[in-house]
């Protein structure tokens, strides 16, 4: 799972926080163009001391299907918000509704329909759990420790955190025989559940935070802005009677 590049829900997450888009599709975009190269590499250092690492398969295949995937809706909403940006505002909201709902359905789904996942250990649920907790906390962390802004910071959270369990699952259908894939199939499933469950938990604080912190902070600036210029305009006034009584429109 560590291995894997970055997955394509972090894009639609990182919407509904207000991250930087161009940032995540980005960072998502990099991380599956190296993983072509950087999985085996990073599967050779880790996995060959328990397994010999020519015996995992890597589905390139699916790492372009997934590039294509990201990259053709990417410059198809470039090319409509060039043409048409009023529409693009309206096919943003209902995209970003619609793959929200999707990754919840696709997760839900998944975990009802894979019979092992019923049987799994309490190790494996603490594993599990642990991990995209542990993604999500460092790269806000390690984001903040290089000055970037809250905006940033949140957006490589994301992208840090979410990976792409799909090739990952894809990785061990094809690696593994029927016997071993019923234990090693229950991680990535997890790890699915518990990325996504911890994205709607950050999702739902931030937006509880947009609501009533910002709107506070709002309001006492605009009171703050208000008190200032009353002072400027009593100020005016008086100069205005020591200069012969004349009050323009912009004094009264």
């Amino acid at each position: 799972m560590g291995c894997c590049p970055g997955g394509t829900a972090s894009n639609v997450i990182a919407y509904w926080v207000d991250g930087d888009m161009d940032l995540s599709i980005s960072m998502t975009t990099c991380s599956t163009v190296f993983a072509m190269g950087m999985m085996p590499l990073c599967l050779f250092i880790y996995t060959k001391m328990w397994t010999d690492s020519n015996a995992i398969v890597l589905p390139y295949d699916s790492i372009g299907i997934s590039l294509v995937s990201l990259i053709v809706p990417v410059s198809f909403g470039i090319f409509v918000n060039h043409r048409w940006p009023t529409k693009a505002k309206i096919i943003l909201k209902v995209g970003s509704i619609v793959g929200a709902v999707l990754i919840v359905l696709i997760a839900v789904v998944g975990g009802i329909l894979y019979k092992g996942s019923w049987v799994i250990t309490p190790k494996l649920w603490i594993i599990g759990t642990i991990f995209p907790a542990a993604g999500y906390v460092l790269g806000f962390f390690l984001a903040r420790v290089a000055g970037l802004s809250w905006q940033r910071c949140r957006t490589v959270s994301l992208e840090t955190g979410f990976q792409n369990t799909q090739l990952c699952s894809t990785i061990v259908q094809l690696s593994f025989t029927p016997e071993q894939l019923e234990l090693m199939f229950t991680f990535p499933l997890i790890y699915s559940i518990f990325q996504l469950l911890f994205a709607l938990i950050l999702l739902g604080g931030y937006r509880l935070y947009k609501k009533h912190c910002m709107k506070t902070n709002t309001d006492v600036e605009k009171t703050n802005t208000d008190v200032e210029k009353t002072p400027e305009k009593e100020d005016s006034k008086s100069s205005a009677k020591v200069n012969g009584g004349f009050v323009s429109d912009t004094m009264k």
